[in-house]
């Protein structure tokens, strides 16, 4: 079997892919586009490779977690690519920035333990990330929408946030039913369930402002809230891990 200093490697040169594909976007955006294609097809061979070595989803410590998160960013962002340099460079920064956070923590492999084991886990922490690149993509479609008032962006930034939406609130009753299997319950009073209740009731109003007449002409409104949102994203997965005490969500 291949040394897992290799593994690290791989992880590694994805990072260096999404570091080139953001220097690209500023000379040549469709071949930034493919060296984030390269950069996922490592990242992914990474993923799939650490979960050989430890027997599951790979998504059960701080390397694994950034790293995952990093990776559903980019994964997204390529398959909603869009020629347009405020879209893409910020999305480009977060992936950057989380792929590089994963390959700092340390690098050990370990089995999860007994709690994990459960299909309700790979049910709900994939569909997290993928909301949350979603949202992303949401607030850098607001961005484009400020930088010009077209309305096929503001389009997107509801497209966006409403599917990001719609698999957060899934990802929820995944993570409760995990909630009963692992703790007896379906909510507790820990802080990244409240934040993931705070995120669902953000989004939720996102729709209730789209859909209210007289708000509709206000179109600021929309954008405003997909920036809001990534700040509660950022508060709901690195805060409450870090900096809100102890959670049992923490990694």
């Amino acid at each position: 079997m291949p040394s897992p200093a290799l593994l690290t490697e791989l992880l590694i040169y994805a990072v260096v892919a999404y570091g080139l594909a953001l220097l690209l976007c500023f000379a040549h955006l469709p071949l930034a586009r493919r060296v984030l294609g390269v950069g996922v097809a490592m990242h992914l061979g990474w993923l799939a490779w650490r979960g050989v070595l430890i027997g599951y989803l790979p998504m059960t410590n701080k390397t694994e977690s950034f790293a995952s998160a990093s990776f559903c960013l980019a994964l997204v962002l390529w398959l909603a690519w869009r020629p347009a340099r405020a879209f893409v460079v910020p999305q480009l920064l977060l992936v950057l920035a989380a792929g590089i956070t994963a390959a700092l923590f340390p690098q050990e492999l370990k089995e999860p333990g007994a709690l994990l084991r459960t299909i309700w886990y790979p049910l709900h922490v994939p569909l997290s990330f993928v909301a949350f690149a979603f949202w992303v993509c949401s607030a850098a479609s607001g961005l484009c929408w400020a930088m010009g008032k077209d309305r096929a962006w503001l389009h997107r930034t509801d497209q966006f946030a409403l599917q990001g939406l719609g698999l957060w609130s899934a990802s929820m009753i995944f993570g409760g039913i995990w909630g009963v299997v692992a703790w007896g319950a379906y909510f507790m009073w820990d802080p990244k369930m409240l934040w993931s209740v705070i995120l669902w009731f953000h989004y939720s109003a996102f729709v209730h402002v789209r859909l209210t007449p007289s708000l509709q002409a206000r179109a600021w409104v929309r954008p405003a809230l997909a920036w809001l949102g990534v700040a509660w994203i950022f508060i709901a997965y690195v805060g409450t891990s870090f900096f809100f005490g102890k959670s049992s969500h923490a990694f």
